[in-house]
């Protein structure tokens, strides 16, 4: 990889630029406890009022730096097992305060406290915990000042109210925590407080929002001494049992397949010292996540899909590091799922094919030491898969579709002066037998000046997939240097992923061969004293970008974007995208070397948004797009309309719909011998046509929330996508279709590449935790699948039709008790 004069001198400048985290403002002396304290939100025991008080809040917003609108006080206490976190939140109007019920882990419309840790002073990392005033628990880690709510920590609170506002008290045990081994301790802490029907947010130790990250601006807490970290020791062995059934319709006489099946497994959680945990999944089971919201993909590009597994959502924030960690790969499609259909002999046919590879174990291992060093290590082992085929005979042979395969992952992790970091990460995925194996290996940096002003920050990485016969080896880079903090902010950068770049084995790239060079630039506007608006911010962008190799031109992008947030909760915004001159498309030709492209005609893209006030109870989120192609006929329309509801404090119901029509939008066709016959094309002709698409997207997601620690949720998803081509050409060398006197019908007059396709999900859940950290979970999921030639029908139509296509339904129940050493010693 050739590495520019320029780049090098530029990192060397950033070098300069490390040094320490300012020290905070303001001080909290904890209190040592002596006596116990009970969890039931009234601070009534003695130690509350001996203990000093975190007090003065100031607010974020609406009115950054103003004086908090309620007082607030709050108290640290602790002793040989826990922190212990008591506040009094005052409040005129005490009957006014909003307290809608939700999910764990999910902020509903009400009133909430918020305390954050960061025992290392790292300026960077730490752990967060929230209690809503209707008693719903969230919790997070923080890693470079991101919040991950996929951690779970177990810990107490209860809240209460009088008529001068109400309470919360929390314990969280060192368990749930990570600090250093130091006999005397001065932690890094922060309280925040939302009134929600104000939309105050107000903090004991001031953040200003032109500064760039909020972690570094906590407060402090001295006077912790002679605390050890416990035995971090606990197991969450659950069972599952399922009812499975599935139909296809369009098999004559098809009869509703039923099949039961029942797992077992164990979680196990381990502190190997103060800083560091071992998580293990053993047997895991993962048959009760969300469904995926799937597509019709007519791109050559592969979808991306988030991870809902848990195991592989917790604790992983430290592997993050440009997508070359995508945990949807372990346990996923078998390598040679495809491969299988492409080596069927004449008369075979394929019994069975899994789409998912068995996922035998997992472990992570993460923490960070006391000098700011964090490790991440992740191993996974996935089972070898065959695929079942029936000959001609009737006899039947088997074919490897995955090998037995070990993923791994590390991660090194350093926090540096001024709250900036530098990372190292490789991952590497080794398979048994003849197929290849890949390795990645990536370092990342982000410095950033003492005043946290000015960053620069970049990332190199180099994959390389090992064959018998050769070594696949390339590169991706990127260096970004600007402006981060304060009313303006700019930076200048430049990105590059070689043509042999590929981390896809462990990680997630669209595509590689592609550099882009950028400039980009912002203001940002608080109205501290403003009787409407609140914030207000203007971005914009220039890219231009190219392929690596052939170092060609594909493209110029400008755009601009304005948001601003009033008052009364009302969010407005804009956003401009315009491509001045022709795009060129390499990828959609399908040509392996790049060497065709697809012209694409300059265009303008205008949208704009309204997000109406969540704290009543009915607000609406709209969406409108249109987009101008400097071609005649060509155009792209898109509506987004989500009404929210909120029926009482316990039931809501969240709708909605998204269409998006694109009118003659050019794609590939198909390059098969087969359509070489129909048409006469040349094996190095590119069949290309023009289609109309409407994509309609329809969901509802509602909640009945029982209390604290018992909901019912349900998502119901209807995605409808219909294609129709009219007019079909050549493509030719200087990216423009040439018409052909060819109407998309197959030799019986059937329409070749017209698609109708629906997708029709419902995810229902009904959740108790019924001690601390053991659920009680019930599923049913059910999903419909139906492509036909119904290209006439309306959604009406189409939505009717669901009956006709295969559908499956998954019933389970899932128990999981949650056991900890400390408790069980006891």
């Amino acid at each position: 990889m050739k590495v520019k004069k320029w780049t090098i001198i530029l990192v060397m400048i950033g070098l300069k630029w490390i040094g320490h985290a300012s020290d905070p403002v303001k001080e909290l002396r904890g209190y040592r406890l002596n006596t116990s304290i009970h969890i039931d939100g009234i601070l009534d025991e003695e130690a509350w009022m001996e203990a000093d008080k975190a007090i003065n809040f100031i607010q974020k917003e609406p009115m950054p730096g103003a004086q908090a609108m309620f007082k607030t006080e709050v108290y640290f206490l602790y002793d040989n097992h826990a922190v212990y976190i008591g506040a009094r939140m005052w409040d005129d109007e005490p009957e006014k305060i909003l307290r809608e019920f939700s999910l764990r882990d999910e902020l509903g419309n009400a009133d909430n406290f918020t305390v954050f840790f960061d025992p290392f002073r790292s300026g960077l990392n730490g752990f967060q915990f929230k209690v809503t005033a209707s008693g719903v628990q969230l919790d997070a880690s923080v890693t470079n000042h991101e919040e991950d709510s996929n951690w779970n920590a177990v810990w107490e609170s209860a809240v209460s109210q009088d008529a001068q506002g109400w309470f919360v008290e929390m314990k969280i045990p060192y368990s749930a925590l990570r600090f250093p081994a130091d006999p005397v301790q001065q932690w890094n802490i922060q309280f925040n407080r939302e009134v929600r029907r104000y939309r105050e947010s107000t903090y004991w130790s001031a953040v200003d929002p032109n500064i760039a990250g909020w972690v570094q601006q906590s407060g402090r807490v001295t006077g912790i001494e002679n605390i050890k970290s416990p035995v971090r020791l606990s197991l969450t062995p659950y069972l599952s049992g399922y009812l499975n059934t599935s139909k296809d319709p369009n098999i004559g006489h098809s009869k509703t397949a039923v099949s039961t099946a029942y797992s077992a497994g164990m979680d196990l959680k381990y502190g190997l010292n103060d800083a560091f945990t071992l998580d293990m999944t053993l047997i895991p089971d993962f048959g009760q996540v969300l469904s995926d919201k799937q597509v019709l993909n007519l791109t050559p590009f592969e979808v991306f899909y988030e991870e809902n597994r848990q195991f592989f959502t917790e604790s992983t924030e430290l592997f993050n590091k440009e997508n070359i960690f995508y945990s949807r790969r372990i346990g996923g499609l078998p390598l040679k799922y495809v491969e299988v259909y492409q080596n069927l002999q004449e008369g075979e046919r394929i019994i069975e094919n899994p789409t998912n590879s068995r996922l035998f174990n997992a472990t992570k291992i993460s923490g960070r030491t006391s000098q700011g060093t964090g490790i991440g290590f992740f191993n996974a082992i996935v089972s070898e898969e065959n695929a079942i085929i029936e000959t001609i005979d009737g006899s039947t042979r088997k074919f490897k579709t995955n090998p037995l395969t070990n993923y791994n992952a590390i991660v090194v992790d350093q926090n540096l002066k001024h709250n900036s970091f530098i990372s190292v990460m490789n991952t590497n995925v080794t398979r048994v037998g003849d197929d290849y194996d890949a390795n990645v290996t990536g370092a990342y940096f982000n410095l950033k000046t003492k005043d946290q002003q000015y960053q620069v920050a970049g990332f190199a990485v180099m994959s390389q997939q090992f064959f018998e016969s050769q070594t696949n080896r390339g590169y991706s880079y990127n260096l970004d240097i600007g402006k981060v903090s304060g009313k303006w902010i700019y930076s200048v950068g430049h990105r590059a992923d070689t043509d042999k770049y590929n981390p896809n084995d462990m990680g997630f790239l669209l595509y590689p061969n592609y550099q882009n060079f950028f400039i980009q630039g912002g203001y940002q506007q608080y109205y501290p004293k403003n009787p409407q608006k609140v914030h207000t911010s203007l971005t914009g962008e220039l890219n231009y970008s190219r392929l690596y190799n052939p170092n060609v031109y594909t493209g110029v992008e400008v755009s601009l974007s304005q948001f601003t947030l009033y008052k009364n909760r009302l969010g407005a915004g804009w956003d401009i995208v315009i491509n001045p001159i022709e795009i060129r498309d390499y990828f959609e030709p399908r040509v392996a070397d790049l060497s065709r492209y697809l012209a694409l005609p300059g265009s303008i893209k205008a949208s704009g948004s309204i997000s109406t006030d969540y704290r009543k109870p009915v607000a609406l989120d709209l969406k409108l797009g249109l987009k101008y192609f400097d071609k005649s006929g060509q155009a792209y329309y898109s509506v987004g309309f989500s009404p929210r509801f909120r029926l009482n404090n316990r039931f809501s119901l969240n709708t909605s719909t998204a269409l998006d029509y694109y009118k003659d939008e050019p794609g590939f066709a198909n390059k098969s011998v087969v359509m070489q016959e129909i048409i006469g094309l040349s094996p190095e002709d590119i069949l290309f046509g023009y289609r109309n698409r409407l994509t309609v997207e329809n969901a509802i997601t509602g909640k009945y929330i029982f209390n604290a620690v018992m909901g019912l949720n349900i998502r119901v998803r209807h995605y409808w996508d219909k294609v129709l081509y009219h007019e079909f050409g050549r493509l030719l060398d200087n990216g423009h279709i040439e018409g052909l006197a060819f109407d998309g019908l197959d030799n019986q007059k059937e329409p070749i590449f017209d698609r109708n396709v629906n997708i029709f999900n419902v995810d229902l859940q009904y959740n108790w935790r019924f001690a601390p950290g053991s659920d009680i979970i019930v599923v049913w999921k059910n999903q419909i699948f139906n492509s036909d030639k119904s290209f006439d029908a309306n959604w009406f139509s189409n939505f009717s039709s669901l009956s006709k296509g295969y559908q499956e339904n998954n019933f389970s129940i899932r128990v999981l008790y949650y056991l900890d050493y400390l408790y069980l010693t006891k």
